[in-house]
């Protein structure tokens, strides 16, 4: 049976696995994302920082004493741009489940625990970033009711 539960320090080696795992998993997506293993440290430093500083949370889920999958929530966070509402929202930055446990709810089960966490910090919404070419990622927030609020486009130029 899975659980889903904060996390602990002693999940910090499994956790740390599971964010280099997510990380690599997104390269297909999106070429300018460095190789994992080359930012992971960095990477996962500030992650765990800005969970802490935040109020967030890590909840983890659990199967016969293995972490499987995971989600990262900063707790509250400002408004990044001054024409926005002047009020603290949440961030789910990180959401990952191992592929052979999707379709199974845990995803749903995480994505829930973390709302609950936002609406303890007082935050009015939760935002996510989705890399516009992981079409199964963006059905399954639009399934949950998330919608697009802002798209960032990029385009390749040549240097002179």
């Amino acid at each position: 049976m899975v659980f889903i539960r904060p996390y602990q320090p002693s999940d910090l080696k499994a956790l740390r696995g599971l964010v280099l795992e997510l990380h690599e998993s997104q390269r297909p997506f999106d070429t300018d994302l460095a190789p994992g293993e080359r930012i992971i440290e960095p990477y996962f430093a500030e992650l765990m920082s800005m969970v802490e500083h935040s109020k967030g949370a890590i909840l983890v889920a659990e199967d016969d004493n293995r972490l499987i999958g995971y989600a990262c929530l900063y707790g509250t966070v400002p408004p990044e741009d001054p024409d926005e509402k002047p009020a603290s929202y949440s961030f789910i930055v990180e959401l990952f489940v191992r592929p052979d446990y999707r379709n199974s709810g845990i995803g749903r089960r995480l994505v829930a625990q973390a709302e609950c966490h936002a609406a303890e910090c007082g935050a009015y919404k939760i935002e996510l970033k989705v890399l516009a070419r992981n079409e199964s990622a963006l059905r399954f927030y639009e399934a949950l009711g998330y919608t697009p609020r802002i798209i960032v486009m990029s385009k390749r130029v040549k240097a002179s």
